[in-house]
């Protein structure tokens, strides 16, 4: 005869080995991966495009009123999001914020004056241009002008 416990005689936290595993990855997982579920940036809704052409008021976006402020937005009737940035005092850069070189949203960098692709390095002018790769096309650029109150984008 073997000495096997009955169900009576199991203390009341004894567990399945597959419970626990279960349990366990819910806490471990998550410490391990960090930011592996980063879901990229902020992305705030913008007015939709009307005659192919974007109106931003300023006063629905406080981050643009200071050089080095910018937003990434998505507007109705554009089908990616829009990086704009206040690059000087009235001057501003609206590009495409999806990178060419495998879709991910770049971010404006203030202190360099760059678009940074967070996924895998690209980096970019805020004319558009490539500084580094992986990517080799340039972002689309649109016009940005604005009267101090407004900011037009012009898509293409």
């Amino acid at each position: 005869m073997t000495n096997v416990p009955s169900s009576d005689d199991r203390a009341p936290y004894d567990i399945s080995r597959r419970r626990f595993l279960g349990s366990t990855a819910l806490v471990v997982l998550p410490a391990i991966c960090g930011g592996c579920a980063d879901n990229g940036p902020t992305i705030v809704d913008l007015p939709g495009v009307a005659n192919n052409k974007i109106a931003v008021p300023l006063s629905g976006f406080p981050e643009l009123a200071k050089n080095g402020g910018s937003i990434i937005g998505r507007a109705t009737g554009y089908a990616h999001p829009i990086v704009i940035a206040r690059v000087s005092d009235g001057s501003f850069a609206a590009l495409d914020a999806v990178c060419t070189h495998q879709a991910c949203v770049v971010e404006y960098n203030a202190l360099n004056l760059t678009l940074d692709c967070p996924c895998h390095g690209s980096t970019y002018e805020v004319d558009g241009r490539v500084i580094n790769g992986p990517a080799l096309v340039a972002l689309k650029k649109f016009t940005a002008t604005s009267d101090g109150t407004m900011l037009m984008i012009t898509l293409p």
